[in-house]
């Protein structure tokens, strides 16, 4: 009796595991459509490091080349190489197109400097400052200024009154900038207006914008320091100068109007020779691939240590001191995307131009994807529809395919592979 009870229970032991096994078997049973579509979902999706470019018709701003960057810089506070450009260019092995110097409003005009630069080919570019800190706004003295600015007809680049946030009321900078530049379009129709903010005040900078007919030119003061607030600096200065960037490529021209590149502090006494090489190679590097609405930069050679008042420096920004980032300045420069002349032919032309995409890029099975914000925000005049097209997720946002989107369209895709760029431009007729 004990064995056929026995024999009974092994048999139904054996029976429900086979049920058991039977089920599970059919549950994964999946037809050939059903395979591919949870391959397809199961895909990985991944952010890729390209950027996406857009070739787009504008009116080209004053003085501004149709492609490139003029390269310019400040040496006046040099007294290594006598505050001399020859000097200067031969020992960086680099022609500059631009030379800057600081003026206050109403002080005597540099005339024999100006000259000088004429002599030598170079475009003079004055950083033009308030005339007191108490009283900046001093009307009276702007036609004046503007009379001898004019009166050679030479081109020049004025920077007026950079950094806005050093006065209070956003309406009254704003108000006074206008009428300096009605005065100047009167009396030197010869400059080209800079209306330019400091790298760290860039995301609070819009409410001192003067509007689109006061300024020619929009600049960025970009200086990097070995410390900032007492701790170590590892700011990735492009992060802000995006905000600026992708605020105004579409309708202006942009430079960066003073770069200072530290490779020593007194702070701790250190030197950073290795680490300016770098920061100096990748940052005109990248602006050379990525940024072609930046179309110039000015290098600021000058050790901040002995010059700002009050002992308030603390960093050395001077190139020329060290022939490792001499080496590195003249390397990087060495393309001819850099330009050493100033282009009057083009202005006021209509050209096409580069615009970059704000949104990221995404990639599934090595297709390409955009978001659809693109669409809706940049693209917004193409017409372009997404009702049949399936989209990718990626933090609650759809992501289309790139390939689908442009098909029977007037575009063509280009992929630059060396240079991370995904270029859409319309097709020639």
């Amino acid at each position: 009796m004990k064995s056929k009870l026995f024999h009974m229970i092994i048999f139904l032991c054996f029976f429900l595991m086979g049920c058991t096994g039977s089920e599970k078997s059919n549950d994964n049973i999946i037809t050939g459509t059903e395979e591919k579509e949870v391959s397809a979902a199961q895909a990985i999706i991944e952010k890729t490091d390209y950027k996406l470019y857009r070739n787009i018709s504008r009116q080209l701003g004053l003085y501004e080349p149709k492609e490139g960057c003029y390269l310019g810089a400040y040496i006046l506070s040099n007294s290594d190489i006598n505050f001399d450009i020859e000097t200067f260019e031969k020992i960086t092995e680099t022609s500059h197109g631009i030379y800057l110097r600081n003026m206050k409003l109403g002080a005597i005009f540099p005339i024999d400097w100006i000259l000088e630069c004429t002599s030598r080919m170079k475009t003079p570019y004055i950083i033009l400052q308030p005339p007191s800190e108490d009283f900046p706004y001093q009307d009276y003295l702007l036609e004046e200024t503007a009379k001898e600015f004019g009166y050679y007809f030479i081109p020049m680049f004025v920077q007026f009154y950079p950094n806005p946030h050093q006065y209070d009321n956003p309406q009254e900078y704003k108000e006074f900038f206008i009428k300096a530049r009605n005065i100047f379009k009167e009396y030197a129709p010869n400059v080209a207006f800079v209306w330019s903010v400091n790298l760290e005040n860039c995301e609070d900078s819009l409410i001192y914008y003067p509007g689109d007919e006061a300024v020619d030119w929009v600049g960025i003061d970009v200086y990097d320091f070995i410390y900032v607030n007492n701790e170590k600096n590892h700011q990735n200065l492009f992060e802000d100068i995006d905000f600026i960037y992708y605020s105004f490529q579409g309708k202006k021209p942009m430079m960066i109007s003073q770069l200072g590149i530290s490779h020593y502090s007194n702070k701790d006494h250190g030197y950073y020779i290795d680490e300016a090489v770098n920061k100096i190679t990748a940052f005109y590097n990248t602006i050379r691939k990525q940024y072609p609405q930046i179309k110039g930069i000015n290098y600021m050679d000058f050790n901040n240590i002995e010059v700002a008042p009050n002992d308030m420096g603390q960093d050395n920004f001077k190139i020329t001191s060290q022939e490792q980032l001499t080496e590195a300045y003249k390397n990087a420069l060495k393309y001819d995307y850099f330009i050493d002349s100033l282009d009057i032919q083009s202005t006021s032309s209509i050209e096409k131009q580069w615009i970059a995409s704000y949104y990221p890029i995404y990639k599934q099975n090595d297709k390409l994807y955009i978001s659809e914000k693109v669409i809706k925000y940049e693209w917004d005049d193409l017409g372009i529809k997404v009702n049949k097209e399936k989209p990718i997720w990626v933090n609650q946002e759809a992501y289309y395919l790139l390939e689908n989107l442009i098909q029977g369209t007037n575009l063509n895709m280009y992929l630059d592979l060396e240079n991370n760029k995904i270029n859409i431009q319309e097709k020639d007729i």
